[in-house]
């Protein structure tokens, strides 16, 4: 393992920055990729970190047909330790999802050591921007990446606590939700209704009650990302404080923006991105699947307020 320059800021604080999402089918073709050397090394197990070791080391233990066994700390300055028995073993794969700084790497390799344990060391990718390490095996990647175990990474509290420069810590990850408006809240007017007679379609749809059942969100965590124009702006906030919903953050599409399915969407998936969010609720079906090949880092629900259902969806662009 060579050493490198010293870490910048994390990339993902940049709030414009769509990530490169590295999906469990893709994460175990790079994973798969590797291993013809690692085992030509002759390892004799396999050392997952936890956490995100854990998915790509099974992977890597289920190919080689090796066991496994698991490191991890709580917190950074806590001491890296085995979760359960160490492997018998002289000779281990030692493997983490990604080096974004090295530390962690770094610190099971030096345990590894202690314990007369030589190693090899992989990851899925490394980012040899901010990487002060480079494990024997991965893939280089400078874009952004994101794993699906690492969705909350990106919310709201989770990046104010990486811009103060602490590692990613798991009680700032909660679901941070992105909540359609028109069909989630309340009724989804016609379109031909805005078409024949716009004043009275918009007077309409202010005197709408709100739906007694919404999807499950804790509202300390959620933003409504709408469709409707910034114009609207005073009549929304006014809908969302008379029906119990003042203090939402809301997000209405700027004139920049056209009004057809595709822009929307984008607007949408983009702004979603932009707040950290980690889940996504849409009621319009081909605007949920446009979000979800958009931005499939997001966990995207097509929700039926008839029903009081949502379904998720994945998708992908042509």
């Amino acid at each position: 393992m060579t050493a490198g320059p010293p870490a910048p800021a994390w990339k993902g604080l940049d709030t414009g920055r769509m990530p490169h999402f590295i999906s469990y089918d893709a994460a175990e073709r790079m994973i798969a990729a590797l291993l013809d050397r690692a085992e030509a090394w002759q390892p004799q197990a396999v050392v997952g970190i936890a956490r995100g070791g854990l998915v790509p080391a099974t992977m890597a233990a289920s190919l080689l047909a090796l066991p496994l066994a698991i490191v991890g700390w709580e917190r950074r300055g806590d001491p890296i330790d085995w979760i359960g028995p160490p492997p018998p073993a002289s000779r281990v794969l030692l493997v983490d999802d990604c080096c974004a700084t090295g530390l962690t790497m770094r610190a099971a390799e030096a345990l590894l050591h202690g314990h007369g344990i030589a190693c090899l060391t992989m990851t899925i990718t490394h980012d040899p921007d901010t990487s002060a390490c480079v494990p024997d095996l991965s893939h280089p990647m400078r874009d952004l990446f994101r794993f699906p175990w690492e969705r909350g990474e990106a919310t709201p509290a989770a990046r104010r606590l990486r811009a103060t420069g602490a590692p990613a810590d798991r009680a700032y990850e909660q679901a941070f939700v992105g909540l359609d408006l028109d069909g989630v809240f309340l009724p989804d007017i016609p379109q031909a209704e805005y078409e024949r007679d716009l004043a009275a379609a918009l007077q309409r749809r202010h005197g709408l009650l709100a739906f007694a059942r919404l999807p499950r969100f804790d509202s300390s965590r959620a933003v409504v990302i709408t469709g409707r124009p910034d114009c609207d702006r005073a009549h929304t906030l006014e809908w969302l404080a008379r029906s119990g919903h003042d203090g939402l953050p809301l997000e209405l599409r700027p004139q920049s923006v056209a009004d057809d399915p595709d822009a929307v969407a984008r607007f949408k998936a983009e702004t979603a991105t932009r707040w950290g969010c980690t889940h996504f609720v849409e009621s319009d079906p081909e605007q949920a699947i446009r979000i979800a090949a958009s931005a499939p880092h997001l966990i995207v629900s097509w929700w039926r307020a008839e029903e009081a259902r949502g379904w998720l969806l994945g998708a992908s662009t042509a």
